[in-house]
């Protein structure tokens, strides 16, 4: 363990230096995941605008689950964004098959290739929406919220990474699945948005089956709304993205053992 602790730093760093290499192309990354996120804010504000209040929420509350949602999401960009390479791009032209070569799990090759700075820009905004928008929404940052919190950002990055792992591992079946990724992560964007105003489908999909409502949606309503036990939410974020995360890695090593290079 100790060897692969080690590793992934050096890794880490690695990409750090190269990014950092070309630090004007760093800086508009960031600035475009910033304008990005800036954008998406002022979509809802302009909504806001239109209905004053959303199902009863008003705007600074919407603020504070928008910038709530951006910790798990920030966290997950900055640590395994390369998974999307796999879906989209390495399978198909061969570029997986190096990391073949190598006495180093392959997914953990991928995890580590890449280090973004840019979730960093997604991180702070997150943060700051969160302190700001609590504070017009008088937030009582009790213990027991700040622990649904922290739990929420952590293990739901590891959700989301999950659900990456799972559908990056079919292009090793399908040469390509970045499609199907793609579908699978835009329902976070519905967690944006009061669960409530969904229909009963929408809102069983985001609660069962694409469980991001669970690591976001459940835990804002906790701070704004004292709807639900902390405790009780965050045990069953752990449980859920825990199991998840360890089907996510019985498929992925089941579909590895079945690839087969392109011959590209």
């Amino acid at each position: 363990m100790a060897r692969y602790i080690k590793l992934y730093f050096t890794c880490i760093k690695r990409s750090i230096i190269t990014r950092l290499e070309y630090k004007r192309d760093t800086f508009i990354s960031i600035f475009n995941f910033f304008l990005t996120n800036v954008a998406s804010i002022l979509s809802i504000w302009m909504i806001m605008e239109s209905i004053p209040s959303l199902n009863g929420w008003t705007m600074a509350e919407m603020g504070f689950l928008y910038g709530f949602s951006m910790l798990p999401v920030a966290l997950d960009h900055i640590f395994t964004d390369d998974l999307w390479t796999v879906a989209y791009f390495k399978v198909r032209n061969g570029d997986l098959d190096r990391m073949f070569t190598k006495p180093v799990p392959v997914l953990f090759q991928v995890i580590a290739e890449t280090f973004q700075l840019e979730g960093l820009g997604e991180l702070i905004v997150g943060i700051v929406m969160l302190s700001v928008c609590g504070s017009m929404v008088s937030v009582t940052w009790t213990f027991g919220a700040v622990f649904v919190l922290i739990i929420a950002t952590l293990f739901g990055a590891l959700m989301i990474t999950s659900f990456k792992i799972i559908f990056a591992s079919l292009a090793f079946k399908f040469k390509r699945s970045g499609q199907l990724l793609q579908v699978a992560y835009n329902f976070i964007s519905y967690t944006r948005y009061p669960i409530k105003i969904y229909p009963a489908v929408i809102r069983g999909l985001l609660t069962f089956v694409f469980p991001f409502a669970l690591i976001i949606s459940y835990p804002v309503e906790i701070f704004l709304f004292e709807t639900y036990s902390p405790y009780l939410i965050a045990g069953v974020i752990v449980a859920a993205s825990c199991a998840l995360f360890a089907l996510s890695i019985a498929i992925w090593t089941f579909l590895e053992r079945r690839y087969e290079s392109t011959g590209s």
